[in-house]
């Protein structure tokens, strides 16, 4: 019961760790228009702030090896909260990425730092635990793009950065309810680096960077998609991305169960061809059947990698180093993975955001490849 209840706090700290990132998607025309910027500017500004979300995630799980996880949690969540108010003085494009740029370094701390607790606490069904602690994350999220932009249009979008933030500082106060036993720390003894190129993990990583490329520019193009290319309205271009979302907790809970009971290599491929799938539908069928249909495959499909991807890392990282390995894998798909939000930007710009989301279509195909890849070569269940 103890751990069931230390599983949900984390899950509330997690859904709002994205939840701050999620604000921006569904106000993106506006919060352009009032700042005097294009699709190029945000998209540069939303790759700085995951390049640090992702990085951050360095310090972040070593760090929580060497002073306590709970620790590091509760300062990430309580920060990244903190920083939101800058957004009040936030009357240019620069304003505004100083305070995305301070958000992502807070918030960067939390992904392997409760990912690696998790893996301690949980070590016999780890990829079940990983998915019931991303599905109650998932399920936190589903009404943030819908509820950031009805806040955004009735108050203005600022008051919904400050919204998600005040919850945040709750949380982390809240966090103190966790109780975990995790063993004593480690000190400042030096770190060992070698794990990282062994039993195939480096393909995890890549697998990794380019999934977190997909993710990145569907989550941060698709409501405009929908309402620039689809012709759908600014509220359900929002509840689109919430719908995601929410199909996205199914896909947490079911791709943690799958790992335990089939292995996660045979998920990780059929997660991946899912994705495949679902934007061959969005992009070659109509609007009423192909966003509904991608809305559910790709929620399910993208989600279920998660967990899954999280368990095998796990299993090829060595117990006291478990915060390393999940920053490194953090940063391979937040941070480096994060550069296709510039590419994304500059495509729309220049040639629509069809042709962006043709793009994400051939970043899914990648990622099947090195599904593919990890199935054969990866020495780990």
């Amino acid at each position: 019961m103890e751990h069931t209840r230390s599983l949900l706090i984390l899950g509330l700290a997690h859904s709002l760790n994205h939840s701050l990132f999620l604000v921006l998607p569904p106000l993106m025309t506006l919060v352009a228009s009032d700042l005097g910027a294009g699709f190029s500017e945000m998209g540069m500004v939303s790759t700085i702030a995951f390049l640090t979300y992702g990085a951050g995630a360095l310090v972040g799980g070593p760090l929580s090896d060497r002073v306590g996880s709970l620790r590091v949690a509760q300062a990430s969540i309580g920060l990244a909260g903190a920083a939101t108010l800058v957004f009040l003085l936030a009357d240019s494009v620069e304003v505004f990425g100083v305070g995305m740029f301070l958000m992502a370094l807070w918030a960067s701390f939390y992904h392997p730092t409760a990912n690696g607790l998790i893996a301690k606490a949980f070590p016999e069904d780890t990829g079940r635990s990983m998915g019931l602690h991303n599905a109650a994350g998932n399920l936190g999220q589903v009404l943030t793009p819908t509820l950031g932009y009805l806040v955004g249009v009735r108050f203005g979008w600022r008051f919904s950065f400050l919204l998600f933030g005040a919850l945040s500082i709750l949380t982390a106060v809240l966090l103190n309810q966790v109780r975990v036993e995790e063993g004593p720390s480690q000190g400042l003894k030096g770190w060992e680096l070698g794990f990282l190129l062994s039993r195939g993990l480096p393909l995890v990583l890549l697998y990794n960077v380019v999934v977190g490329a997909l993710f990145r520019s569907v989550d941060l193009f698709y409501p405009s998609y929908l309402s620039l290319e689809k012709s759908y309205s600014g509220t359900w271009s929002a509840l689109g991305n919430s719908l995601v979302l929410l199909f996205g907790v199914a896909g947490q809970v079911l791709g943690g169960w799958c790992t335990d009971r089939f292995g996660g290599r045979r998920v990780l491929l059929v997660a991946t061809a899912g994705m495949v799938a679902s934007l061959g539908l969005l992009l070659a069928s109509p609007a009423h059947l192909g966003v509904p249909l991608f809305t559910i495959l790709y929620g399910v499909s993208m989600f279920a990698h998660q967990p899954t991807a999280t368990s095998l890392v796990s299993k090829v990282s060595p117990h006291d180093y478990m915060g390393l390995a999940f920053g490194v894998m953090f940063f391979s798909a937040f941070g480096v993975g994060s550069l296709s939000t510039s590419v994304a930007g500059r495509m729309a710009d220049a040639y629509g955001l069809g042709r962006v989301f043709a793009f994400n279509a051939g970043l899914s195909l990648l990622a099947l490849l090195v599904s593919a890849l990890v199935y054969f070569y990866l020495d780990a269940e």
